[in-house]
């Protein structure tokens, strides 16, 4: 029987984050933000590997990146689809969703995040 991460998320395994998820648009050419819509989320933060971390910009390998396992799937930035990256609140320190993967078919997704400074 084959076991998939989601089955293995639990409140054993991981913990509640609080997720802040930005809402707004382009006016005119400038990003107006909207309200933000705060959920929490099961997670399983992880410190990333130096093998994930060369998938990041540059600029952000040499950051705090954790890895975030999570249920319910979390943004980062789309200037075609008009989203902000989720912001994930992970022991007081809040960290931008850099690189999130949809690995749905197995019941989670995994994204990496920088700690915001």
């Amino acid at each position: 029987m084959t076991i998939t991460v989601s089955e293995a998320l639990d409140s054993d395994t991981a913990i509640i984050v609080t997720v802040e998820r930005q809402s707004g648009g382009y006016i005119d050419g400038l990003w107006v933000d909207g309200t933000p819509t705060i959920f929490k989320t099961l997670c399983s933060p992880q410190p990333a590997s130096a093998k994930e971390r060369q998938i990041l910009p540059e600029g952000d390998r040499d950051k705090d990146i954790f890895k975030f396992i999570t249920k319910k799937p979390l943004r980062g930035v789309s200037d075609r689809d008009e989203l902000s990256a989720d912001i994930v609140i992970f022991k007081g320190n809040r960290y931008t969703i850099l690189s999130p993967a949809d690995w749905d078919l197995y019941g989670h997704t995994t994204s990496l995040g920088a700690r915001v400074q």
